[in-house]
């Protein structure tokens, strides 16, 4: 599938709601938690977990969770943005999180943009009360880069999501696909 890429970065979108060494080799996760919703996700999923321990670490920490984290392929912001944390509900036992991302993108960049949304998958996680769109959007408030923070936007952005997307992606670069 031929993919260019967007220049516009993830998000999360609250509207209705460091890095172990490779091995040589890493076996697929069993994933309980994270679902992929697809086998085009899955397969980049399990891609991304085979060529860069930070999406492995970020991988472990949703499955260590309490939350079941779906990733999907779709539209955020009628395309304006490439990615986003589209939906959080749930309560402090029991979360469900899904995250939606944009095709138009080679297959490294699309890991580094899932990368970027399990990584607010885990800053919502790792706040206990965070489980529905309110109170993501607080969380965002406090701890996303200015214009959230100020609450000039709703389009959330954390420098931990880009930094993580960042590492990845060089990661990647570093190591070939399966």
């Amino acid at each position: 599938m031929a993919r260019t890429p967007f220049a516009l970065l993830g998000a999360v979108v609250v509207a209705g709601w460091l890095c172990s060494p490779l091995t040589a080799q890493v076996s697929e996760p069993e994933l309980t938690r994270l679902k992929p919703a697809d086998p085009e996700m899955r397969r980049l999923i399990f891609d991304g977990h085979a060529r860069s321990a930070t999406f492995r670490d970020l991988v472990d920490e949703v499955q260590r969770s309490n939350a079941i984290v779906v990733v999907q392929f779709g539209l955020c912001a009628n395309g304006r943005i490439r990615s986003c944390v589209s939906n959080v509900d749930g309560d402090a036992t029991r979360r469900h999180i899904r995250i939606k991302v944009n095709t138009k993108t080679t297959d490294d960049r699309l890991i580094a943009t899932i990368a970027h949304e399990l990584q607010h998958a885990v800053e919502i996680l790792s706040d206990p009360g965070t489980v529905d769109a309110h109170s993501t959007l607080l969380l965002y408030r406090r701890i996303g880069t200015m214009e959230c923070r100020n609450g000039l936007t709703d389009r959330c952005e954390t420098e931990a999501a880009l930094q993580i997307e960042s590492l990845v992606n060089r990661e990647l670069s570093q190591h070939t696909s399966r």
